[in-house]
């Protein structure tokens, strides 16, 4: 290992590094024990050879996808990192450390994506933008004068909402995308909406980002009658790209199976050799569905009156909490009466509890745009 020499028979040096690499050596062993364990325990400790096991440490340096097999504790066993063993649609198993309020929502048998960043870039980075102009410079006072009306109609403070937007600046000049000219002046590059999103994609590589693709594993997605991560991958142009091995190699077969059930029952139709044909909003109709029967249920079990929160309309009331059903996460919104679901956003999270107001985007979207009134009254953009 090169951390010992021997200087005459009988007497030797050790290197300064000896103590941290045998260390770090010892916890890869602990590591890769914890990862065969999970993989015994779903009986595929014999399927995944040990040659396939990959450390991730703290930094993720490839966006990772597949079923959560275990989370525990991390190396430190003091609660201050969180470990997750993903079986990964690469033919992979990776181990991977994060801070725990990351992982909060994760839990084994779900379907993960991890290190893989933003879907697009930020709206914040269009509006600057939008804001500069030809001349590429953006002006707070400017934005202000542009947004009191809109958001003061939705219940906000137009200079909290512009302070965010100075904040995300603040952010992208310390990465070096922008400038700040003075404390009204900011000069903004034409690319910023992708700049921003490069920027997000190198953070959260490094910060350990997590999502839910589906709360479910692929067996209970086939036959669901409801949207799915699978029926998402069939719809898509940019496919998840998956080995042909280990989970990998399930994924394929799940897919296969999921396209014969909508065929069966009248989502598309079977053009033969594996191939379906079906409509553009199959996913959207699949949704449909699932929040339909989802939001009835808890609709009823509230004493409400289910309300179906069509895109384009208002949305108002307490935000009481969130499901998360096989379509996505939604937000629960009781106004006294009526009950309704609407797409989560992350934004969301410090607002349960509160009064909401705003309207439902196109589905394409899927978000929501909102303001938060506390029980208070205090109005937040």
């Amino acid at each position: 290992m090169g951390l010992a020499t021997e200087v005459e028979p009988g007497r030797w040096t050790v290197s300064p590094r000896a103590e941290p690499a045998l260390r770090e050596l010892g916890e890869r062993g602990d590591i890769i024990k914890a990862m065969h364990r999970a993989l015994d325990r779903e009986g595929l400790a014999d399927a995944r050879p040990i040659a396939g096991y990959v450390l991730h440490r703290e930094k993720m340096t490839e966006p990772i996808v597949g079923r959560v097999l275990d989370k525990g504790l991390g190396g430190d066993e003091m609660g201050e990192r969180v470990r997750l063993v993903i079986d990964g649609v690469d033919g992979r198993v990776h181990h991977l450390e994060m801070d725990p309020a990351r992982a909060e929502d994760i839990q084994r048998g779900m379907i993960v994506a991890a290190g893989s960043g933003s879907a697009g870039p930020r709206a914040s980075d269009r509006n600057i933008l939008a804001i500069a102009g030809k001349e590429g410079i953006y002006r707070p006072a400017r934005h202000l004068e542009q947004a009191v009306g809109t958001v003061e109609r939705l219940g906000g403070d137009p200079a909290a909402y512009v302070q965010s937007h100075v904040r995300r600046l603040e952010a992208l000049r310390r990465a070096g995308h922008v400038e700040r000219i003075d404390a009204d002046q900011w000069r903004v590059p034409a690319d910023l909406p992708e700049r921003g999103q490069s920027y997000d994609l190198a953070r959260d590589r490094t910060t350990g980002r997590i999502s839910v693709l589906s709360p479910t594993g692929l067996e209970q997605q086939i036959g669901h009658d409801g949207a799915t991560w699978l029926d998402r991958e069939l719809a898509s142009r940019q496919r998840t790209v998956v080995a042909d091995e280990g989970f990998g190699r399930e994924v394929t077969v799940a897919l296969a199976r999921r396209r014969w059930w909508l065929a069966d029952n009248g989502y598309a139709t079977d053009l033969g050799n594996g191939r379906i044909r079906a409509s553009k909003d199959l996913v959207q109709r699949l949704e449909a569905r699932d929040v339909e029967r989802a939001g009835r249920t808890l609709a009823a079990e509230r004493g409400r009156e289910w309300r179906h929160a069509i895109p384009g309309s208002h949305v108002a009331g307490q935000l009481v909490g969130s499901t998360q059903l096989s379509s996505g996460r939604f937000a629960m919104i009781d106004d006294g009466l009526g009950f309704s679901l609407v797409p989560w956003r992350p934004a969301l999270d410090e607002r349960i509890g509160r009064v909401i107001l705003g309207h439902r985007l196109a589905r394409r979207r899927r978000e929501l745009v909102v303001r938060a009134k506390s029980r208070a009254g205090a109005l937040t953009s």
